[in-house]
């Protein structure tokens, strides 16, 4: 029976080759594979070690992700950040099937058509530019769509071995304009979730509140005599507020020698609403000086 930890698995390979490493000295060809392998500590800083697999190769480095087409694409990106200041790294990303096993001496090592697909891919990107291919940005669409989308179609190439192939580039107008949309769409959610507030402030402030007693409170100049409902509640001052449970009230305020203010008003639960009468000397026969009612918020 098949070893399970050898079966073949679905991978995301990023090949990094460096570019006509060939006609290069040998001096120069030492220095920048002793760049391309210190990249690799910055690139994969945040890969946990179970998820990727690192091999070696002639005129650079191929890395496979395990099934993680996302992480693979920040890998990719990543690297060719890294290598924007002049580095001669042609990066491609393929995703297929690969098998894990070790040689001989007993380093991990991996085979399969992804990789050979990748390195190929590899040939047709220049100085820090990255492709991917179809079946890559496939993966992708299934696992991350809107990432898939900033994906550009960049041609179709055709390798040493008559193979042809329909690869992708990242359009940085297409990741700009993905993130304006998402800004603006945190905007227009925001406007919305206020404008929600605002219309059903009543209806919100009835759900958490609507249990809660109501508050009517009073500001009475000199003093009267204060009935809510036609029932006696004392005089004002000092009586200051009263509880009650919300709904309509009937209001009266009495006063020796002047017409008695009457007036309905209607409470909120959870809310606080002041009458303020003033009886002033010398206006005995008017109805009333001054009303005032408003509501607000404790």
């Amino acid at each position: 029976m098949d070893d399970p930890s050898i079966l073949p698995t679905l991978a995301s390979v990023i090949f990094a080759r460096i570019t006509e490493f060939a006609r290069r000295s040998v001096a120069e060809q030492a220095r920048l594979r002793a760049q391309l392998e210190a990249a690799l500590a910055v690139v994969l800083i945040d890969v946990p070690p179970r998820t990727r697999v690192i091999l070696d190769a002639p005129d650079g480095v191929a890395i496979a992700v395990l099934d993680a087409p996302g992480t693979a694409l920040d890998i990719a990106e990543r690297w060719r950040s890294v290598y924007s200041a002049g580095v001669p790294v042609a990066i491609a990303v393929n995703h297929g099937a690969v098998r894990i096993s070790a040689d001989d001496s007993g380093q991990q090592g991996m085979i399969g058509d992804a990789v050979g697909t990748a390195a190929a891919l590899a040939h047709f990107a220049g100085p820090s530019r990255l492709f991917v291919s179809r079946s890559f940005r496939d993966a992708l669409a299934e696992s991350q769509p809107a990432r898939a989308v900033c994906l550009r179609p960049a041609g179709v190439f055709t390798d040493a071995n008559v193979r042809t192939h329909e690869l992708f580039a990242p359009d940085p107008g297409a990741i700009f304009r993905r993130r304006k949309v998402l800004a603006m769409a945190g905007v227009l959610a925001m406007v919305v979730a206020a404008t929600a507030v605002f219309v059903f402030r009543d209806a919100i402030h009835q759900e958490f509140r609507g249990n809660e007693a109501a508050v009517l409170a009073f500001e009475i100049s000199p003093e009267g005599d204060v009935l809510v409902d036609r029932i006696p509640r004392g005089k004002s001052p000092p009586l200051k507020e009263l509880l009650l449970n919300p709904g309509s009230h009937n209001i009266e305020v009495r006063r020796k020698n002047y017409p008695p203010f009457r007036s309905y008003v209607e409470l909120e639960a959870g809310r606080r609403t002041t009458v303020e009468i003033a009886f002033e000397q010398g206006e005995e026969r008017s109805f009333f000086h001054r009303l005032r009612t408003w509501l607000g918020r404790e």
